[in-house]
Formats: C-alpha cells, sequence, structure tokens
C-alpha cells in the first residue's frame, strides 16, 4: 500500500539552467520521503539508535517523466516493493499535485546494515511483517 510521504513545492533554487527542476533535488525529496515510509515500518529514529540498525541504500533507478518548475507543487507516495531477509526495495512515486500525473518514479534498495559491524545483517521479525503490510506493486497507480 501507497502511503504519503512528501508534500512540498520546487522552489527556484531547486531549478536548473534549463528551467527545471535539477536533479539532485528529485533525490533529496526521495531521502525526505524515504524517512516516513521506513517509520511506517518501524524504522524510526529511535529504533535506529537502540537497534544500532538501518537500512543503507545500495542502489537507486530513477524514471524522470515529467518536467517540474519552480512553483509546482509536488507528493510523493511510497511502500515497499520487495522484501528479503536482509534487503528492503522501497517504491516512491512523486506526483504533480495540481494535474495529479506522475513525473518521477524511484526504486531504492537497502540493505539492513547492523551500524557496528559495519555488516549486513537480519531484519528484525516485526519489521518485516509490517513491510509486508507496505507491499505495492511496481503497476500500483
Amino acid at each position: 500500500m501507497l502511503i504519503e510521504t512528501f508534500l512540498g513545492r520546487v522552489t527556484a533554487q531547486e531549478c536548473d539552467h534549463l528551467g527545471h527542476m535539477n536533479v539532485q533535488f528529485y533525490v533529496s525529496k526521495v531521502s525526505d520521503a524515504a524517512w516516513n515510509v521506513m517509520s511506517s515500518i518501524g524504522i524510526t529514529p529511535t529504533y535506529i539508535r537502540e537497534r544500532r540498525r538501518a537500512p543503507a541504500a545500495v542502489g537507486q533507478e530513477i524514471a524522470y517523466l515529467k518536467e517540474l518548475k519552480a512553483g509546482d507543487l509536488v507528493r510523493i507516495e511510497s511502500g515497499v516493493l520487495a522484501i528479503e531477509a536482509k534487503k528492503i526495495t522501497f517504491l516512491h512515486r512523486m506526483r504533480n499535485v495540481e494535474t495529479d500525473e506522475v513525473v518521477m518514479t524511484s526504486k531504492v534498495m537497502t540493505v539492513n546494515m547492523d551500524l557496528d559491524t559495519r555488516r549486513s545483517a537480519l531484519i528484525d521479525e516485526d519489521i518485516l511483517e509490517r513491510a509486508r503490510a507496505r507491499l505495492v506493486s511496481e503497476l500500483t497507480s
């Protein structure tokens, strides 16, 4: 199930010489959205500090579908695309609020990392259970 994880606008400072939002700011907004979808499955800042485990991004696929310009309002909806014992792939879909068009999609592949050993670790069962409740199809509209 996709949930809203980011709501904001494109600022003039985020636009490049072509007049549209620069790619670095799409990634920045996805990074902000990631904290909300992770929190929805139990990976909160407190969990990370106490358990010393956190998802580490190891890959990202981005599709830029439509331009965004200064002043455009954007919404990101996120969910879980795939789950394994040590890995979660998150799906983020950015929409233009005014037109409701999908302007960007991002798949972020993560590995659960033990912050002390700096090695991959099994994901806690309660996190996996919550992640299963957020499972979405890549074709989810």
